[in-house]
């Protein structure tokens, strides 16, 4: 994932923040916070503008009291995604034909995400034009048609002038709902290109100018972005080479820059890879907030009905096997246990938390089987179980005597990690959902 190097480096701040004792100075997590955005591409000056609004957004909620690290929190999660969209952000088609523009570099993958909006829009009823106005780059015409066959688009080009092109369509707009224009690109922004672009935008008037942005740009989203909303005026960007390793800091960047929200994001070259942009989620993944809701949304749909009282001794580090018992049969039907581990914020993932997990997560099937044949007694007070119960625990469930004894050897580790784990977050963050521990 194209952000997963700056999620990483911002959830270490958050995980610092969150394992500090009381609501002591915050400093040296803000200054996380902000190393993190520099060495994820954040241009410098947009880094000093987000981190002044942080400083003066958590002042304004300190109060009388000093304001808690879940505040805090908030703040750092609402800001960031006010950078990169507001929830629902998108675009809007008010008018008929709605005329949408696609600007950007050589790379960007303009052509290919073109036809991914067409069939975007297509599968939700829209009847779609694709006009080919990259008369630059050889082939692009022909990349475009190959592209509009396959999802049954039109796709209208083929000349060597891009403003003869749109004076040819124009009589035919009025029979489409969407058209759709893919501009030529360039390796930089020179006077070319802008003239060109320029001369596109008169002829077919736009109802909106995107962005096609790609994950990799680096620093240079900065100049290249405010390059193309000076000389254009951009609407919306789509950001793309999602699937990469760049650290994705650009959508970031060039939102702030351009005031224009990221509205859709691609991924992979299959035809269908593109995605509404969710600003909420977006950050929740880059801070790591987002586990504790997909695996409750997931446990909603599993009908899994979460034991406020297992859960509340578990967390305490003072459960049994029946409790034990309760949540093994309920990670089977969550999905695989490290996965689910590295969701939830406070829990330790490295060292003998992690490999405890792994362990866990190999077995899990196997230890349900084994609990399955113990008796009540035994799961309520796993102290009692003695060698000959071993025996008798292992026959009856089909497995070794060794693999009952790795059981019982994981159930106090377990234990012992539990009651060293940050679970106050934890507690906090199933407040929001309306659980109580």
């Amino acid at each position: 994932m194209a952000f997963e190097s700056l999620g990483d480096r911002l959830r270490e701040g958050i995980k610092k923040l969150l394992g500090s004792a009381g609501n002591e100075k915050v400093d040296d997590v803000l200054n996380d916070i902000s190393a993190a955005l520099i060495e994820g591409d954040v241009d410098k000056q947009i880094e000093e503008r987000f981190m002044q609004k942080v400083k003066e957004d958590m002042k304004s909620n300190k109060g009388k009291g000093l304001i808690s690290k879940e505040r805090i929190i908030d703040v750092i999660y609402n800001d960031l995604a006010g950078i990169v969209g507001d929830k629902g952000s998108k675009i809007t088609i008010d008018s008929v034909p709605y005329k949408i523009l696609l600007v950007g570099l050589f790379g960007s993958g303009k052509t290919t995400t073109a036809a991914k909006l067409a069939n975007y829009y297509k599968k939700r009823g829209y009847k779609v034009l694709l006009l080919a106005l990259d008369t630059f780059r050889p082939a692009a015409y022909e990349q475009l048609s190959q592209l509009g066959a396959q999802i049954n688009v039109k796709v209208i080009g083929g000349q060597r002038d891009p403003e003869a092109i749109i004076k040819g369509a124009s009589k035919s707009f009025k029979d489409y709902d969407i058209v759709i224009g893919d501009s030529a690109g360039r390796d930089a922004l020179d006077d070319g290109l802008v003239k060109e672009i320029k001369t596109i935008k008169e002829a077919l008037k736009p109802n909106n100018i995107t962005l096609v942005i790609p994950a990799d740009l680096g620093k240079n989203v900065s100049v290249q972005t405010k390059a193309f909303h000076d000389n254009l005026g951009l609407n919306n960007i789509i950001l793309t080479k999602t699937d990469g390793t760049a650290n994705g800091a650009g959508a970031l960047t060039a939102a702030y820059i351009s005031g224009a929200k990221v509205v859709f994001i691609g991924e992979g070259e299959k035809i269908n890879d593109i995605e509404e942009f969710d600003p909420q989620r977006f950050v929740s993944k880059l801070l790591g907030l987002e586990g504790l809701e997909g695996i409750l949304k997931k446990a909603e749909e599993e009908n899994i009905k979460i034991n406020e009282g297992s859960v509340k001794k578990m967390l305490k580090g003072e459960f049994n096997l029946m409790d034990m018992y309760e949540q093994y049969s309920n990670t089977k039907k969550l999905g695989p246990m490290d996965k689910i581990a590295k969701m939830i914020p406070g829990l330790p993932s490295s060292g003998t938390a992690k490999e405890l997990i792994e362990r866990q997560g190999e077995n899990l099937g196997k230890f349900v089987n084994i609990m399955d044949s113990m008796t009540k007694e035994e799961l309520e007070n796993p102290k009692i179980i003695d060698a000959a119960r071993i025996s008798r625990i292992a026959k009856g469930s089909g497995r070794s005597e060794e693999l009952v004894r790795e059981l019982l050897d994981q159930y106090k580790k377990t234990k012992q990690v539990m009651k060293m784990s940050n679970n106050r977050q934890v507690q906090n963050m199933m407040k929001r959902f309306g659980i109580n521990l």
